[in-house]
């Protein structure tokens, strides 16, 4: 968090790794990274969820349409249905914007299915005092043929966030 002036943190995509401080992300990402062989992105069936128990609740599992491309929530672990609501069976297109920007969510999406690559980034919840509360996040690629996405894996870490810190309009949007 920008301990300046933590009222101008902004949600920032694309990041490099080595900006991502989660020990959630880091494990998560060596763990894909084995998985792929061969230069082919693993299979949504490749990931063992016994292997990172302790990431479970930090998870989401999409699956990607196309023509036109949307996102479709099949899993949200229950950290994330704990800051974002219950996701789960809906599409990005069809969340309500106030809480984050659905385009910017759309747009990292959009790089992880064209470019078959991770992608990384920070976003924040709004605070009580009006403070931003980072988080960060991490989405990669999953393809059942090795090569073209129709899923993603996310971690998203809220482990500096405790929800009570939240402004109670968010926290109110979250029920």
């Amino acid at each position: 968090m920008n301990m300046i002036n933590p009222y101008e943190v902004a949600g920032k995509y694309d990041l490099p790794l080595s900006d991502i401080s989660s020990d959630l992300i880091q494990q998560f990402h060596r763990h894909w990274l084995r998985l792929c062989t061969d230069g082919r992105l693993p299979a949504r069936d490749a990931i063992d969820p016994a292997n990172f128990k302790r990431l479970m609740p930090n998870i989401i599992l999409v699956e990607i349409e196309r023509n036109p491309l949307r996102v479709r929530y099949r899993l949200c672990g229950t950290r994330v249905t704990e800051f974002c609501g219950n996701l789960t069976g809906r599409y990005l297109d069809q969340i309500d914007g106030d809480m984050w920007s659905t385009a910017a969510w759309m747009q990292q999406y959009k790089t992880v299915v064209s470019e078959g690559r991770p992608i990384f980034g920070q976003d924040w919840l709004m605070g009580k005092s009006g403070a931003r509360h980072l988080y960060q996040t991490g989405i990669w690629p999953l393809a059942t043929d090795g090569n073209m996405v129709d899923r993603c894996i996310a971690v998203e870490d809220y482990s500096t966030i405790r929800r009570a810190d939240l402004h109670s309009a968010m926290v109110a949007h979250l029920l």
